[in-house]
């Protein structure tokens, strides 16, 4: 039965004409509402602009950026900073020539929109081309912030290095300079496409309350367009539905993501979606002369194998979403024992029908030897996203006091640390993402803060194997490992001075150094051991010949 509402028939009465008084009283009202809501805005661009400039510092200690090096931008940060609405032509201008930008969304679209489809490639051209057609004072906002959106994402994801970092955070800021007009202005696709790049860019920063309430707005506008539900797009082009498909999903797999990490309600609810995942078309979201994959999807260096990145990621978000339900929802604490087993073992099957759902050529360890370095960066976002959810579900992860205070009591009392269920197969999966993290450029610190926390739960995992078998046959890759990410943590102190990092520096290196007592006193164990029978052995060849002598 449909659940609808109709309100209830009544006498229509004739309404009262408003006086002018009235009149100018409601437009000072609506007036003053939009004046508090741009005070919000610029409250949120602000702490943007903290929060980017924080990266940003970081970087520049790393490798300081100079006007020579950025030939076509003499930007006046003040004048950003503090700019309204009366100067945004002015803004507009601040933009690089029209071929280095159409060069620039080549290689966007060729490596990072031909996997997660944000823009349909041929509307993307289009759409540059017309901004740099028109005067300034007739460019619309929203194109300029889409276009530095386009171009810090290229910089980011496709150009990893020092300085490439540093032009993604001069370009993220001038799309957060128009983001008052991007939220605030006549509601369309390219908007919400804006506000889910920037989301994306925000996720590389070291403060997470910025993309939380980035995403939230976002989906606002998702829903006030309709792009949760295919009714709204059933008389559009197909093109134009399938970009709008893709969109929609994309800001679900934020939503979720965001939900997760930051332990707070997702907005979409899965049961108010009526749309089907995405199927695979080729060319939409790449130029125009690549090759012809599917939407999504990543292949093989060797062209042979191919895999869909984004209906997988899809699929991972809705299962990020029973975490989140399962974990941290009021609703899963006021159900009874028996639902909550239930909720835990559906949770629990789903993850691990995706985990097996993987080709082995695209999970962390095949993907080391077989996927060219461009790709490898989203199947480490991938593969981390899942190893969060199997720490998170069994509570057994860097950040989990009760499991973190289990391993240094077990190392006071030298018995074996508290393991989760399928330890062997979790402590696998850990190994086998820090080494595909440790493949990945130096230089790309960003990444680090996207996937810290299940960074340093893959450490803390491994530091535990070995603190249960000192002599394991893998124990000589897990110390590389663990050395390698603690030297990456210490670098990420000294650029952030975070005092998070600072506790797992320490008590991973607490843990490290039980490790090795272990290993001696279990060495030398074994050492006596092998003497004996060494001993013996030599004993009973001795009595031999004595035997064979006489």
């Amino acid at each position: 039965m449909k659940c609808t509402y109709t309100a209830p028939s009544r006498k229509t009465t004739p309404k009262k004409q408003r006086s002018q008084g009235e009149a100018d009283c409601s437009a000072r009202k609506t007036e003053a509402r939009f004046e508090h809501l741009e005070s919000l805005l610029e409250q949120l661009k602000e702490r943007l602009d903290i929060s980017t400039q924080k990266s940003g510092a970081q970087t520049q200690s790393h490798s300081p950026m100079t006007s020579a090096q950025v030939p076509w931008e003499k930007v006046s940060r003040s004048h950003d900073r503090h700019a309204g609405h009366n100067d945004t032509p002015a803004k507009l201008t601040n933009i690089p020539p029209r071929d280095e930008v159409l060069h620039i969304v080549q290689v966007f679209l060729d490596k990072f929109n031909s996997v997660l489809p944000l823009f349909q490639a041929e509307t993307l051209l289009l759409m540059v081309h017309e901004f740099y057609n028109l005067v300034p004072r007739e460019r619309s906002p929203v194109a300029y912030a889409a276009i530095n959106v386009v171009i810090a994402l290229t910089y980011r994801h496709a150009m990893i290095g020092d300085s490439e970092t540093s032009y993604a955070l001069e370009h993220l800021r001038r799309a957060q300079s128009v983001l008052s007009a991007v939220i605030l202005g006549e509601t369309d696709l390219l908007n919400i496409q804006v506000l889910l790049g920037m989301v994306i860019l925000l996720q590389g920063s070291q403060d997470h309350q910025p993309p939380l309430i980035l995403i939230a707005t976002t989906m606002r506008l998702v829903h006030k367009i309709g792009l949760h539900n295919r009714a709204s797009s059933m008389y559009l082009d197909p093109v134009v539905a399938r970009q709008r498909t893709c969109v929609f999903w994309l800001a679900y797999i934020l939503d979720k993501d965001t939900s997760m990490r930051m332990k707070q309600p997702s907005i979409q609810l899965d049961d108010d979606i009526d749309l089907d995942l995405p199927s695979q078309t080729a060319g939409d979201y790449r130029s125009v002369d690549a090759s012809r994959l599917p939407t999504g999807c990543i292949t093989t260096a060797d062209g042979t194998m191919e895999f869909d990145f984004f209906l997988s990621r899809i699929q991972l978000a809705i299962i990020q979403g029973g975490v989140y339900d399962y974990l941290y929802s009021t609703r899963s604490q006021k159900r009874s024992g028996e639902e909550r087993a239930a909720a835990l073992e559906s949770v629990v099957r789903a993850l691990n029908q995706w985990k097996a759902s993987i080709p082995p050529d695209f999970c962390a360890a095949g993907a080391v030897r077989e996927v060219p370095l461009e790709s490898l960066r989203f199947l480490a976002g991938l593969h981390a996203t899942s190893l969060s959810c199997t720490t998170l579900i069994d509570r057994a992860h860097a950040w989990n006091d009760q499991w973190v205070t289990s391993l240094r009591t077990s190392a006071l009392r030298g018995t074996n640390p508290l393991l989760p269920p399928s330890w062997e197969a979790v402590v696998d999966e850990a190994r086998d993402l820090l080494a595909l993290f440790r493949v990945l450029p130096v230089a790309d610190h960003s990444n680090f803060w996207i996937t810290s926390c299940t960074y340093m739960s893959a450490m803390m995992l491994l530091t535990a194997k070995a603190m249960q078998k000192p002599l394991d046959r893998s124990s000589s890759q897990d110390d590389e490992l663990v050395a390698d990410g603690l030297h990456t943590v210490n670098e990420m102190l000294e650029e952030s001075g975070s005092e998070s990092l600072r506790w797992f520096r320490d008590t991973c290196t607490e843990l490290s150094l039980e490790v090795r007592r272990r290993r001696e006193i279990a060495s030398t164990t074994v050492n006596g051991w092998n003497d004996g029978i060494e001993s013996t052995s030599a004993n009973r060849d001795v009595a031999a010949h004595s035997s064979f002598d006489l």
